[in-house]
């Protein structure tokens, strides 16, 4: 009974960590309209303009994250807890970018051959830890989760045009393949936060990657 209770709490904690949802719109991509009821195949709303092909880019350059929309009225983050997010959200999508483009650093210009992703971070919430303690300590379980949400435009590097929108708040982390985060994200701060940073960083790559034919 011991191990098949375990199984399933593992397996209630598999299938609530994939979770993504729509986050009310910061203001930060301006103009909402393209988004669909629909969920997008990378991200939970992604829009990419008519004719654009975004397999055929092989740099990518990741402008500094943008903060003037991070919901934070109630004073829960601090300045050093804001600006951290921000790196780590800029580090986690060029290390995830990396895997596919070579990666501009600050100083180096965009081309055409250069996908641009500006990102705002706009929402993060942290798990209850002091009840996850508690509820782990009891029945093997987690209950609070962390969150985050995020806003991107995607430009040509050369011209400036607009070629993409995302948006897409994720609780629990990275999905199911973010085992660290579904197993001891609720007893750290920015854990399901940084995981679900990462997996942005790789819908980015899958987004600009063609589609198997096989």
């Amino acid at each position: 009974m011991g191990k098949q209770y375990y199984f399933a709490v593992l397996c209630l904690a598999l299938i609530l960590s994939a979770c993504t949802s729509v986050h009310a719109p910061s203001g930060f991509l301006g103009d909402y309209s393209h988004f669909s009821e629909e969920k997008g195949e990378h991200f939970r709303q992604e829009y990419v303009a008519e004719g654009v092909d975004l397999t055929k880019y092989t740099k990518a350059k990741v402008n500094p994250v943008e903060l003037k929309y991070f919901e934070n009225a109630a004073g829960t983050f601090t300045e050093d807890d804001s600006n951290y997010l921000a790196s780590r959200l800029q580090e986690s999508l060029e290390a995830e970018l990396a895997n596919k483009y070579q990666v501009l650093g600050p100083a180096e210009r965009p081309d055409e051959r250069t996908l641009v992703v500006s990102p705002a971070l706009v929402y993060v919430k942290m798990p209850e830890r002091l009840l996850n303690v508690a509820t782990a300590w009891l029945i093997g379980f987690q209950f609070s989760k962390g969150a985050a949400a995020f806003e991107a435009k995607l430009t040509d590097g050369g011209s400036g045009k607009e070629l993409a929108l995302v948006t897409e708040q994720r609780k629990s982390g990275g999905g199911i393949k973010d085992i660290k985060s579904i197993l001891i994200g609720g007893f750290f701060k920015f854990m399901h936060a940084e995981g679900a940073f990462k997996r942005w960083g790789q819908n980015f790559v899958d987004l600009g990657t063609p589609e198997s034919t096989s």
